[in-house]
C-alpha cells in the first residue's frame, strides 16, 4: 500500500435545519460578522436563517451581495475595502463556489492588512479570519476545500490563491437547494461528479481517497433514474428542478465528497482545460468541465487506468464510458450553444499545453495532440 497523508480540518454538520440547530457556533467566532454571498432570484433562505441567528445573539453584521460568478481580484479588494472600519471577526460564505472562494480570499486580506489580492498567489503562509461555509448549490464542495480560485483579470485566467484556507465549519442543508433552476442543478452536479472522477484517476489518489470517491459514485448512481426523467428538455432549463428532497440530499453528498477527495488529490486535465471556456465563452464552470470529461475518459491507454475508469462509470450507474458520455451530453442540452472556431480550439490547446503544472496529476503522458483531441471532439461534436 502506498504512503499517503489525509488532512481535512473543517468540522462538517449535515442535515435539515442544521444552521439553526448549530447556531451556537456563530456565537463562538467573534463579535462582528461579514456575510459574503450573491443576489439570487426569489427568497435567499440561507441568508435569512443566518441573519436571524446573528440577530438572536446580537452580533452585528455586514452583508456583501455583489460577488459575481468566478470572482475577480478586484471584487475581493472592493469587498475588503468596504468593511475596513467595521472590522469583522469572522466571515460567513453563503452560496456556491464563487462566494465561498471569495470569502476565503477576503478573510486572508482582512487578517493581513496592507496585502493586495495579487499577492495572494505567491505568499502561501498567510492566515485567514475564521470562516463558516454554507453551500446553497451542490457542486464545488468549496465549504470543505482549501482552494480559493479567483479570476486574474490582468492575465485573463483563473488561479487558486497560495494560502490553503479551510473553513472552520461547514453547514450543509439540502433544503437550501430546493429553489435551484434545472440549468444550475445540472452544472453543479457535473462539477461535483467531475471532482470525484478526476480525484479517483489522479496520480495523488490513495486507497482512502478512492474509497471516498466510490461513496460519491454510489450516491450519484442513486440519482440517475430521477435525473433521466427530466434531462434533455431545454424548456425546463430555468424552471425549479423537480427533484425530491432526498435526491437533493444525495447531490449534496456527492458535492461534499468531491470536495473532500479533491482536497487530497487535486484535479486532472478537464478542470484545468475548462478555464479557457469559462474565460472566453463565459460557460459556467460545471458545464465547461462536463463538456470535456467524456472525451477525457476515452484517452487512456494503460489497461490499469482503463479498468479504473470503467469501474468508476459503472459505480456511477452507467454501462460504459459511452453511456456516461451520452448522459452528460443530455445534461449539456441545458446550456447555451457555443460555436468555437477551430482556430479558437487550437489556441485553447496551445495555451493549456504551456501550463505544465496542469499535467501533474494526469496518470499518463499527454501531449499537445491529446489535449487538442479532447477539445476538438468535445466542442465540435453534435449535441443530440
Amino acid at each position: 500500500m502506498d504512503t499517503f497523508r489525509y488532512y481535512m480540518p473543517t468540522e462538517v454538520f449535515f442535515g435539515k435545519g442544521i444552521a439553526k440547530k448549530k447556531k451556537m457556533l456563530f456565537s463562538q467566532l467573534g463579535r462582528r460578522a461579514y456575510i459574503i454571498t450573491y443576489t439570487i432570484p426569489g427568497r435567499h433562505y440561507a441568508l435569512e436563517d443566518v441573519k436571524e441567528i446573528l440577530e438572536e445573539f446580537s452580533i452585528p453584521y455586514v452583508v456583501e451581495t455583489g460577488i459575481e460568478e468566478n470572482p475577480s481580484t478586484e471584487t475581493v479588494e472592493r469587498a475588503v475595502a468596504s468593511v475596513q472600519d467595521f472590522a469583522p471577526d469572522f466571515i460567513i460564505g453563503i452560496g456556491g463556489g464563487s462566494p465561498i472562494d471569495a470569502a476565503k480570499a477576503i478573510g486572508v486580506l482582512l487578517a493581513n492588512p496592507g496585502k493586495r489580492a495579487e499577492q495572494l498567489f505567491d505568499d502561501s503562509g498567510l492566515q485567514s479570519l475564521p470562516i463558516i461555509g454554507i453551500p446553497t448549490t451542490a457542486g464545488t464542495g468549496a465549504e470543505v476545500t482549501h482552494f480559493s480560485v479567483l479570476t486574474r483579470t490582468s492575465q485573463n485566467t483563473k488561479q487558486a490563491i497560495a494560502p490553503r484556507i479551510f473553513p472552520r465549519y461547514a453547514l450543509l442543508d439540502a433544503g437550501y437547494l430546493m429553489e435551484m433552476p434545472l440549468r444550475l442543478s445540472c452544472a453543479t452536479s457535473i462539477d461535483a461528479l467531475c471532482h470525484c472522477l478526476e480525484s479517483y484517476i489522479s496520480t495523488a489518489a490513495s486507497d482512502l481517497s478512492r474509497s471516498i470517491c466510490e461513496i460519491g459514485f454510489s450516491y450519484f448512481s442513486q440519482c440517475v433514474d430521477t435525473m433521466r426523467q427530466v434531462l434533455g428538455n431545454p424548456d425546463l432549463a430555468e424552471s425549479v428542478t423537480p427533484y425530491p428532497y432526498e435526491v437533493r440530499e444525495k447531490h449534496m453528498m456527492v458535492s461534499l465528497i468531491g470536495g473532500i477527495a479533491n482536497t487530497q488529490t487535486g484535479t486532472c486535465l478537464p478542470h484545468g482545460m475548462s478555464y479557457a471556456l469559462t474565460q472566453s465563452k463565459h460557460i459556467p464552470h460545471g458545464l465547461a468541465c462536463g463538456l470535456l470529461i467524456g472525451e477525457y475518459l476515452k484517452i487512456f491507454k494503460d489497461p490499469v487506468n482503463i479498468a479504473r475508469v470503467e469501474r468508476a462509470v459503472h459505480l456511477c450507474g452507467f454501462r460504459d464510458v459511452d453511456d456516461f458520455s451520452d448522459f452528460i451530453d443530455r445534461m449539456l442540452l441545458l446550456k447555451d450553444d457555443i460555436t468555437p472556431t477551430l482556430e479558437e480550439i487550437k489556441s485553447y490547446a496551445e495555451e493549456f499545453f504551456q501550463q505544465k503544472h496542469r499535467f501533474a496529476r494526469h496518470p499518463e503522458s499527454a501531449g499537445k495532440e491529446e489535449v487538442l483531441r479532447i477539445y476538438t471532439n468535445s466542442l465540435l461534436k453534435k449535441k443530440h
